[in-house]
């Protein structure tokens, strides 16, 4: 198996965020069902194509992960949308997704290019869970917001390469381990917001 500790980890984010996600409902589900795809098929990638994206089928393994990401991106593009806006514009959120998938297509589908498409929109979503955490008070939007950093800080450090070994753990791997950290914190506090949106409904 090619980088086994890079298959083994995303294996391991996979199954950790389709076990949260299926416990939750609406944005937080997309959210981590979104990353646990991601990973799955990252494994994939990782174990059975070496030559990456230079060969025609490794460029279509690929894609289930950079469509995943998209997913995840589009997702939280909405809930910072909904924060800003009371009825956030859905044609936003599908021109995003008509870019993203234009650029991965026809320009670069490197892991960096995702990130310089996934990348603002995960700040955006930051910023509007900080917002919602102070303006309402709301403990729930303020881990949202830590998981939402943490999960920005394994995507620096995956980009930045910071392994803790060059073969048996390298950057992916280190990034694979922070952003389980960053699932953790995102699956409580959907699920704490879940909470709180249906005691102030009942």
């Amino acid at each position: 198996m090619h980088e086994p500790a890079v298959v083994l980890t995303d294996l391991a984010l996979a199954i950790l965020g389709a076990v949260l996600g299926w416990r939750l409902s609406g944005t937080g589900a997309f959210i981590l069902g979104g990353l646990a795809s991601a990973a799955f098929w990252g494994a994939i990638f990782h174990a059975f194509f070496p030559d990456r994206t230079s060969t025609a089928l490794g460029f279509v393994a690929w894609l289930p992960v950079a469509l995943s990401i998209m997913v995840v991106a589009a997702a939280l593009l909405y809930m910072a949308l909904s924060v800003f806006v009371t009825r956030p514009p859905r044609v936003v959120v599908v021109a995003y997704c008509a870019v993203f998938l234009g650029v991965v297509l026809f320009v670069d589908e490197s892991f960096s290019t995702l990130v310089l498409l996934y990348g603002p929109i995960l700040v955006l979503a930051l910023a509007a869970a900080a917002v919602q955490a102070i303006r309402m008070r709301d403990r729930p939007w303020g881990i949202i917001a830590v998981g939402l950093t943490v999960s920005a800080a394994a995507a620096l450090l995956q980009q930045a390469h910071v392994a803790i070994h060059p073969v048996y753990f390298d950057h992916n791997a280190v990034y694979h381990v922070v952003q389980a950290v960053a699932l953790v914190l995102l699956y409580l506090g959907f699920q704490r917001v879940s909470r709180t949106d249906s005691a102030r409904r009942a």
